[in-house]
């Protein structure tokens, strides 16, 4: 008996690999860190000047100290790298979405952009700190809107260059104030859309205003 095995084949040489048409393989890059697929970490960071309180510093020029006729007590603590403790969050100047606080953040609205910042040929540095509750992770997003003109200014080890988005650590068992800014390009005056997501829950958006007067609600 006489067994007669065929091959079908679609066309072309019948020498030619099976690989070359039926099997793509296809490689992507990984989002960059800082990028709103994955945002920027800031990690908690133990300190050695204050045991009650973790600070993570910032090495940008964004450290430059707000000007001395700031009338904002809130906003003066914040800008300090000392490592003091987070102000209350029921100061009226506070923005609080769970976990997270910006102290004096809403003093921001208007006056004087010197007292709270500083500008440079890029656009505005506005120096504001990060209190987290101890064990808390925090996600901060810049809405769509705004993300060609604003940006986060936290992470050392990132030269606290800005970013789009940032997840913020804390210390497992004590609070953790993160020093760093908000970027405003241009003349530094905008209502940015932040969105805040805690520990996995669900995003929470706010506005803020950045010398712009009142901003539509969220």
């Amino acid at each position: 008996m006489i067994a007669l095995v065929t091959a079908c084949t679609s066309g072309g040489s019948p020498h030619q690999s099976p690989t070359t048409d039926s099997v793509r393989i296809v490689t992507e890059e990984p989002p960059p860190v800082g990028s709103v697929e994955h945002p920027r970490p800031v990690e908690c960071v133990e300190s050695v000047n204050q045991p009650g309180v973790t600070t993570v510093p910032t090495t940008s020029p964004i450290a430059k100290p707000p000007s001395p006729s700031s009338t904002s007590a809130s906003a003066s603590a914040s800008a300090s790298p000392s490592g003091s403790p987070p102000a209350p969050s029921s100061a009226k100047d506070d923005v609080t979405v769970g976990p997270l606080t910006w102290p004096g953040l809403r003093a921001l609205t208007d006056g004087d952009q010197k007292s709270f910042g500083y500008h440079d040929s890029d656009g505005w540095h506005y120096k504001v700190a990060v209190d987290l509750r101890s064990g808390a992770s925090v996600t901060v997003t810049i809405g769509a809107e705004q993300r060609a003109k604003a940006g986060l200014e936290y992470g050392r080890a990132f030269d606290s260059t800005p970013t789009p988005a940032v997840t913020f650590n804390a210390c497992p068992a004590r609070p953790t104030v993160f020093v760093g800014s908000f970027f405003v390009a241009g003349d530094g005056r905008a209502c940015v859309p932040v969105d805040v997501r805690a520990d996995g829950a669900a995003s929470r958006r706010v506005v803020i205003s950045f010398f712009s007067g009142p901003c539509p609600a969220a």
